[in-house]
């Protein structure tokens, strides 16, 4: 049973790491949803809370104004993902590590090594056509390995004072 699930955490890092790599691989045009969102957009009316939005984000104005609804409502579902990928990711890496460190040294390894895989793929969409890397997405996958990590101590801290 044990090697099962070692097998299953170091398959599950390594999909997630492929999926990273593939989807830097791929240009933008080719992941764009602001057409299957306008759609939706357009039947349920949602310009209107969203119009007076308006905020910077790695240097660029995001608006309705500046890239439309389905524009805002897609780039909130992108920098979701983001979040949600590393903060799935920082776990992953923290399961591999823990099946050979102690909980004091996993944790910040298991930081460091999503912290890596970040700039590595911010890096690595420099050199895909229509994407660019970006500081920002680096510090918002950092924010979601960060945030899951933090649920892992806490999760450790918890079991260990339930068991004592």
């Amino acid at each position: 049973m044990r090697r099962s699930i070692k097998l299953f955490d170091y398959l599950l890092l390594a999909a997630i790491l492929a999926g990273l790599f593939l989807s830097s691989s791929t240009p933008y045009y080719k992941q764009d949803m602001r057409g299957a969102l306008g759609e939706i957009v357009e039947k349920n009316q949602w310009d209107d809370p969203l119009a007076d939005w308006s905020f910077h984000y790695g240097g660029k104005i995001v608006s309705v104004e500046e890239n439309g609804t389905s524009g805002v409502i897609e780039f909130f579902l992108r920098k979701a993902t983001h979040f949600s990928v590393f903060a799935l990711l920082a776990a992953s890496w923290y399961r591999v590590f823990r099946h050979r460190l102690a909980f004091a040294a996993a944790l910040p390894w298991s930081a460091f090594f999503s912290l890596l895989t970040a700039v590595l793929d911010e890096w690595h969409q420099t050199f895909t056509p229509d994407r660019t890397g970006m500081v920002t997405d680096v510090l918002l996958d950092l924010s979601g390995s960060v945030s899951m990590l933090l649920v892992v101590t806490i999760v450790h801290l918890y079991s260990r004072k339930s068991m004592a």
